[in-house]
């Protein structure tokens, strides 16, 4: 078991923000690799809780990431660096993402789920993926131990593996390929896998490992139980919570994914379908490393297309690279040295990922009741409001005191600055408790009425049943008691309802209601420590402000009125600023006093009319209460009168039914039908009849008959009160429209009365205002023969006119035929441009497509040659150890060969020396032993020489026996000389090897890297041809882009000005037939009113004709009159008759009067005609000057247009040269020969651009001269 590991944990946010987190956990050597090697078989070694240090060469390499776990590190620390925080955001409704990336056997799939040979859920090297779920249980019971039953969870997990580009859903074992579907609020997720609904962790570990024993696993050299597939176990959490009426919806997903590791065939030996699979997998990790490099470039600001789609990885994981999520990768490395590539890889990858930034956002709808809603947004707002207000006062004390110790010469600016705030302040305070205090007394008086009208209802009521109760003892009490109670007790129930009604009325509750949550919310608002601070600091800077104004009158009584203006005056100098922002703010203050005004004046004259309106209502129901109380008066009479009635009509019903003949004719209905027998009996014996109805009638009455008579009764007193009801309701309806009605007819009285007053006076304006008309009709009469002879003129030059506008009309046509085939043309250019233009777009795109490939395939080029020059430089640096290595061994054998040489020649030198003293002792006993046998002749001793003989022969077997031992010596040191020498043989032949092997791979390596720098060389030449093309590309496109661009706006010029002549023309055509018209027209008309005219002045003529001779006549009777009355004077006294004199018509006087004013209102027409004709005459001569205008502006813009046709064809000549070279461009891309074609393309744009220059200089003189 590893041991726990005091490293500091990743709990704290990052600075970074949404950045992806990136772990790096570096796993155990496995037994075999650097347990065997030592020290030396490491390539990385952890510096830090953040950096790592990759051993290569010449230097090594430092990383640095968010945390960095050794070999030490236990699952626990992990779980709490990577998991913890990314489980609680996902419980705060984020999206959160954590997998583990590297190389096949490095540790993913340990940690992530622990040892694959246990019970995960429970073993202490359980891994995140149990460890998240043991985690997030508990934190949604704490959360629910919190809220309550106000707060709700729901938990659903699917889990799904991507083997071989095709999804298959892990729970359902029988399901086939799945498919990944978008949606706007889901994103991308799996179409038909299955979601189980979790209620606790265990359940949860269940639904994994039933999923974990489908999942495609394989042994390859590298690892035993090696993930063929890559797998996604995907949480979603769903909160709910109730506030009231408003519900607050939170949902998250939290992806947990172990990827599949990448692998090489030279490592791991697979073949077949394993093979595949490894292809698959690299595949899909490379399209991984390809987004997160667009990701990085995108974040940099470069613009590239994120490439999610082509994997089903990559697009599944969209939202957790670069999107709407909190991921962490944990970045698994081995530190093996032969490991070292994919290590660097896996750090490089690492290393980009880092610096890729999430936007996550908490996904959260919030439902419930809109007024709700709106009531919480509008406290919101108030809150918002009122807490925005208090650091104002704040920030304005603030500069107040900066201004004091910077600025003490105008300490009055800023008190002025704050006074005048606090003075609005309260004066908007103040007006809008004024409006509330109006607004409650107005619902106050409403209310009084209501509760007044009910009361009256009420007393009505009461009334009626006191008028009942007198009616029901009047009566005697002949009701039954239980009619009686249940009467009463209906009444009495109505009149409770009507009590209830009035005191406890839906709209006061609601009143009162409303009022009570008012205070509440306003003893809390005021209880709020914003508002508390803003209450003390407004009266702290009162204070102040006081205290500065009382220091400031008393600085005046002292100083006097000069000193003060010479301070304003140097306050004015040092505080320009300040004096700007007053002006600006007496200027506001000014326009609203102008709006005040004007606003007050509006209101005036509605208050006027207000006024105005309630004195005609008031005066309305004054009338309408008189009528009332007449028919109030009225009514009380016709009620006397209803109830004697009704009286009398009772005691005739009582009569009625108490008689014996109505007792008879109740017994004879009893009585059942008989025959007609008895019948023809009965009518036989009719006195015997009339003897029994006189016995009948003198029977007493039974006692069934006094109930019947009740019960009668008591329908007849139901039946009154319901028509007594119905009519006193039809009564009161008709008083109510009798009501409206009088109060309208007095409305309408007053309002007539109104208008009759305005009447008089304009009738009196009238009057003023047909004087002043006589006056002018006086005046008329002079301009009229003043626009007789000019109208005489005009004629003329009408004439004059309508022969310059058929001119111009035919100048018009001819303009229009030029400017339509002028038109035609260039639409046939601009659709052979267009198209043109097409085509070296597509042909741009597709260039521009190629180069960003290959711009593409270059930086995967770069990272692979980088990657595999640092595993050369590694692998080198193995080798040139190795090679030291051997080299100290071969020397070590050297010096061993040297020793065993030279052993080897003491032993030779010694059995030398042992061949010659064998020889010297073989003479020496020959010689003792003839010394011996002569003396053995000599002396014959038997006995002694044969023991002689026999040590000599002992000695002879001992000597044998050494040099036997010697000469198996001298063999085995042969031997092992010649084993010695084999050895030195194959170590020189090894180093030989090596030596050949190291100078291949060193000609090898030289070999590439000469081949690279070509390859550079070739690369960067291309390049440079690329980008001096894409430059000569680009600047003929912004030269396409900007004539195109003229082009439109001249065409568009064209189109307009061209709409606007056939619309000036349409006009003017339009115009000369109206004026043609109306000269037609005003010529018969002032012919007739010539005539007229002088019919007229025949009449009037005539008129003063007979207007003297009836002067005359009248001077004639008046002298004839006056002789008459002397006559008179003379003959009173005699009776005789008078003669009768004639009298003159009565109407003769008001005749002569209309005919004059028909002959001066015509006379005022034919002047105000000739007018008319005058404007008339004067805007064809305006027309005319204009068309004439038109005519020459007409004539330039055709020559223009030809210029610009000409400038057309020589763009399109540019535009095919260009098209030409684009295209030459692109196949000298497949061609070797590439420098001479790239210097062709600079020879030729350096012609475009000459030529473009002196078209351009050409252009603005041709523009210059138009100009002038």
């Amino acid at each position: 078991e590893l041991r726990d590991s005091a490293l500091p944990l990743l709990n704290s946010p990052s600075v970074e923000g949404d950045a992806i987190k990136v772990y790096v956990r570096v796993r155990p050597p496995s037994e075999g690799t650097a347990l065997t090697d030592g020290e030396q078989g490491l390539c990385l070694s952890v510096l830090s809780a953040n950096t790592i240090r990759l051993h290569s060469k010449p230097e090594p390499k430092i990383f640095t990431f968010d945390y960095v776990a050794n070999m030490e590190t236990t699952q626990e620390s992990v779980f709490s660096s990577v998991a913890k925080n990314i489980v609680e955001s996902c419980m705060n409704g984020y999206n959160g993402t954590i997998f583990a990336y590297g190389q096949t056997g490095s540790g993913k799939t340990f940690t992530m789920m622990g040892p694959s040979d246990s019970d995960n859920f429970t073993h202490s090297l359980r891994g995140v993926i149990p460890r998240s779920f043991e985690y997030l249980f508990f934190l949604i019971e704490r959360e629910k131990e919190k809220a309550g039953s106000g707060k709700s969870f729901l938990c659903k997990c699917s889990f799904i593996e991507i083997y071989n580009e095709q999804i298959f859903d892990l729970l359902d074992s029988a399901s086939a390929g799945l498919f990944l579907r978008e949606h706007i609020k889901k994103g991308v997720f799996v179409d038909g896998a299955v979601e189980q609904v979790l209620a606790s962790a265990a359940e949860a570990y269940q639904v994994l490992t039933m999923g974990w024993r489908n999942r495609r696993v394989a042994s390859t050299s590298m690892n035993r139980e090696s993930s063929r597939s890559h797998a996604v176990f995907t949480i979603t959490v769903e909160s709910m919570e109730k506030n009231n009426e408003v519900v607050n919806i939170r949902s998250s997903l939290l992806n947990l994914v172990d990827l599949a590791g990448s692998e090489r065939q030279k490592d791991t030996h697979t073949e077949g379908l394993r093979l595949k699979e490894a292809g698959n997998i690299n595949r899909s990790l490379s399209c991984l490393g390809q987004v997160i490099t667009a990701l990085v470039d995108v974040g940099n600001g470069k613009q590239r297309h994120i490439c999610y789609r082509d994997s089903k990885l990559t697009f599944l994981l969209r939202d957790s690279l670069g999107g709407n999520a909190k991921t962490c990768i944990i970045a698994n490395v081995h530190p093996g040295s032969r490991c070292f590539g994919e290590t660097l890889s896996t750090l490089n990858f690492a290393q980009r990922a880092k610096l890729i930034k999430n936007k996550a956002v908490v996904n959260e709808d919030t439902q419930g009741n809109v007024n709700q809603l709106q009531a919480e947004i509008k406290k919101l707002k108030e809150q918002l409001a009122q807490l925005a207000s208090v650091p104002s006062v704040h920030d304005i004390s603030v500069s107040r005191g900066a201004v004091e110790k910077g600025k003490d010469n105008i300490d009055y600016m800023s008190n002025f600055l704050e006074a005048m705030l606090f003075w609005e302040r309260a004066e908007g305070e103040k007006k809008n408790l004024l409006e509330k205090i109006a607004r409650l007394e107005d619902l106050c008086a409403k209310k009084e009425k209501f509760i007044q009208s009910n009361k009256m209802i009420v007393k009505f009521r009461e009334d009626h049943i006191v008028r009942l109760e007198r009616l029901h003892k009047e009566a005697g009490g002949r009701l039954l008691p239980k009619e009686q109670d249940d009467l009463l007790r209906e009444l009495r129930e109505e009149l409770q309802v009507l009590r209830e009604q009035m005191e406890q009325h839906p709209r006061i509750a609601k009143y009162a209601m409303e009022n009570h949550n008012l205070r509440e919310e306003n003893k809390r608002l005021r209880s709020l420590q914003s508002v508390k601070k803003a209450q003390e600091i407004d009266a702290q800077t009162v204070a102040e402000l006081e205290k500065a104004f009382l220091e400031a009158s008393a600085t005046e009584r002292n100083t006097g009125g000069h000193h003060l203006h010479s301070t304003t005056i140097s306050v004015e100098g040092n505080s320009l600023a300040s004096v700007e922002r007053l002006k600006a703010r007496l200027l506001q203050t000014q326009s609203e006093l102008a709006t005040s005004k004007q606003e007050y004046e509006e209101f005036k004259e509605l208050t006027k009319k207000k006024h105005m309106e309630l004195e005609s209502e008031l005066q309305s129901l004054r009338k309408a209460n008189h009528h009332l109380e007449n028919i109030l008066e009225a009514t009380k009479a016709h009620k006397r009168q209803e109830v004697s009635q009704l009286h009398k009509l009772h005691r005739e019903t009582l009569k009625n039914i108490t008689t014996p003949t109505k007792a008879y004719q109740l017994r004879s209905r009893l009585v059942p039908r008989i025959s007609p027998d008895l019948l023809d009996y009965h009518s036989e014996d009719l006195p015997c009849s009339e003897e029994m109805m006189d016995d009948i009638l003198k029977e007493p009455v039974p006692p069934e008959m006094n109930e019947q008579a009740y019960e009668a009764i008591a329908e007849e007193l139901k039946v009154a009160q319901e028509q007594v009801s119905t009519l006193q309701t039809k009564l009161d309806e008709e008083e109510s429209k009798n009501m409206k009605l009088q109060q309208h007819i007095n409305k309408l009285e007053h309002h007539s009365a109104q208008i009759q007053e305005l009447l008089s006076s304009e009738r009196n304006d009238w009057g003023k205002e047909r004087q002043e008309l006589l006056e002018q009709i006086k005046s008329l009469d002079k301009q009229f023969q003043d626009s007789q002879s000019k109208t005489n003129i005009l004629n003329s030059e009408v004439c004059d006119l309508r022969i310059v506008l058929q001119s111009a009309d035919r100048e018009l046509s001819a303009v229009k035929s030029e400017y339509g085939a002028f038109r035609d043309k260039q639409e046939k250019d601009m659709s052979q441009l267009s198209a043109r233009h097409m085509d070296v777009q597509l042909q741009l795109d597709s260039v521009r497509l190629e180069h960003e490939k290959i711009l593409e395939e270059k930086a995967s080029l770069q990272d692979d040659y980088d990657n595999l020059q640092e595993v050369a430089k590694f692998e080198t640096d193995q080798l040139k150890q190795q090679l030291e290595d051997r080299k100290q061994e071969a020397e070590a054998m050297k010096t061993e060969l040297c020793n065993l040489l030279k052993l080897l020649k003491t032993e030779k030198e010694h059995n030398e020396k042992l061949t010659l003293q064998l020889q010297e002792d073989k003479e020496n006993n020959s010689k003792e032993l003839l010394k011996i046998l002569e003396k053995s002749q000599v002396e014959k001793p038997s006995s002694e020489m044969t023991t002689r003989c026999e040590q000599q022969e002992a000695k002879l077997q001992k000597l044998e026996q050494e040099l036997a031992a010697a000469e198996e010596t001298i063999a085995a040191l042969k031997k092992t000389n010649d084993t010695d020498k084999e050895v030195v043989t194959d170590l020189m032949r090894q180093i030989q090897e090596l030596r050949s092997s190291i100078n291949h791979k060193t000609e090898s390596v030289d070999g590439l890297t000469r081949e690279l720098e070509d390859i550079n060389c070739k690369y960067n030449l291309a390049l440079a041809a690329k980008e001096e093309s894409k430059g000569i590309i680009e600047d003929q496109e912004k030269k396409i882009e900007e004539l195109r661009e003229t082009l439109e706006r001249r065409q568009i010029a064209d189109n307009i000005e061209r709409d606007l002549l056939c619309e000036d023309l349409h006009h003017t055509t339009e115009q000369l037939m109206r004026l043609t018209e109306a000269s037609k027209k005003h010529d018969s008309l002032l012919q007739c009113a010539q005539e007229d005219i002088t019919k007229k002045e025949a009449l009037i003529q005539e008129l003063r004709e007979q207007l003297d001779k009836m002067t005359e006549e009248l001077e004639k009777r008046k002298k004839e009159y006056e002789l008459k009355m002397k006559q008179i004077d003379c003959f009173v006294d005699s009776s005789v008759p008078f003669p009768q004199c004639p009298k003159t018509p009565p109407n003769f006087d008001v005749n002569l009067a209309k005919l004059l004013e028909t002959h001066e209102q015509e006379i005022a027409d034919r002047r105000a005609s000739a007018i008319n004709l005058e404007h008339l005459v004067h805007e064809l001569n305006e027309e005319r000057a204009a068309k004439n205008e038109e005519i020459l502006r007409l004539k330039e813009q055709l020559s223009e247009l030809e210029n610009l046709r000409l400038e057309m064809q020589i763009l399109l000549e540019n535009n095919r040269s260009l098209q030409s070279l684009v295209e030459a461009h692109r196949l000298s891309k497949t061609s070797d020969q590439k420098a001479p074609d790239v210097q062709y393309l600079k020879d030729k744009e350096d012609e475009i651009a000459e030529e473009r220059h002196a078209k351009n200089k050409a252009l603005e003189e041709m523009l210059k001269i138009k100009a002038e």
